[in-house]
């Protein structure tokens, strides 16, 4: 694989224009995962991002109730690994949308590690995590790229999303608080009613950002409030492309060890350079960022 091609191939993840629906993705996923902290100057005079976005936003309490129950519930797994099949929509410069598929497996540890395994239409890549580099290797190609990371998964997301491109929809899940990474744009948000994913009953949410995104959960009812399915329309692009994603075989004790987050390079495997976001032109609308 050239190294201008690995920009295409990239994390778990998408690259393209859109950052994610954390902010887009620095902002409530990497935004959220940085954690930034309002200057305590202005904190006195003016409400907090987040407390002014929930009392602009029309937000049925119950849908609201429930998707904190849910990021609460998540950021308090201090571990987990969870099965992921997912479809991706493309489109193509002819204004063609196609629709790809993915499956993968994702491992996380709080507070710095992250494995994803993932197998795709185009591609088959892995994600490694340690606390201290972040790795991306494409099996395919058998070639990678590694970056020194900063000691926090949060901190890492985000740094993958404003200095490397890239973005993995659905990240907004894997930060340290996903109550704030998802909020932190909506605009509004509807408790859709009872439903089924898998044969598991769920609660249906469904959210508008301010910034040309809708967004769907479908949480499970019961003592796990966990994210079953979710679902991202890039509604101010051409086509609404949709990323759409279901979550199944959660493990909360997966007792995981260091050397799973740790990349060994295979046998013959080229080390090749990110890209810069600015250097991926050329690639084709996705929907997906949140």
């Amino acid at each position: 694989m050239s190294p201008t091609s690995w920009g295409q191939e990239g994390f778990m993840t998408d690259t393209g224009s859109s950052a994610r629906l954390r902010k887009r993705w620095c902002g409530p996923l990497l935004a959220l995962l940085l954690g930034a902290t309002p200057l305590l100057a202005g904190a006195q005079q003016e409400q907090a991002p987040t407390e002014r976005a929930e009392s602009e936003a029309k937000v049925d309490p119950q849908a609201q109730r429930i998707l904190r129950q849910m990021s609460d519930f998540l950021a308090e797994q201090r571990e987990f690994s969870v099965r992921t099949e997912g479809t991706l929509d493309q489109l193509l410069d002819s204004g063609q949308k196609i629709q790809l598929q993915r499956a993968g497996d994702v491992r996380l540890q709080r507070p710095n590690r992250l494995r994803v395994d993932r197998a795709g239409d185009l591609a088959k890549l892995h994600l490694f995590y340690d606390g201290q580099r972040l790795t991306v290797h494409g099996e395919q190609a058998n070639a990678y790229a590694t970056t020194p990371a900063p000691s926090t998964l949060d901190a890492t997301l985000d740094m993958a999303s404003q200095r490397l491109g890239l973005d993995a929809p659905g990240g907004d899940l894997l930060v340290s608080n996903p109550y704030t990474a998802l909020t932190e744009d909506v605009r509004s948000g509807k408790y859709l009613g009872r439903a089924k994913v898998n044969g598991v009953p769920v609660h249906h949410l469904a959210f508008r950002n301010r910034d040309g995104v809708d967004w769907e959960l479908w949480v499970e009812d019961g003592p796990r409030p966990l994210p079953l399915k979710y679902v991202i329309t890039s509604r101010d692009l051409p086509g609404a492309p949709q990323y759409s994603v279901t979550l199944s075989e959660w493990n909360l004790s997966p007792q995981l060890t260091p050397d799973q987050f740790q990349f060994t390079p295979p046998r013959d495997a080229v080390r090749v350079s990110f890209l810069a976001p600015d250097s991926q032109g050329g690639a084709q609308q996705q929907g997906g960022s949140k």
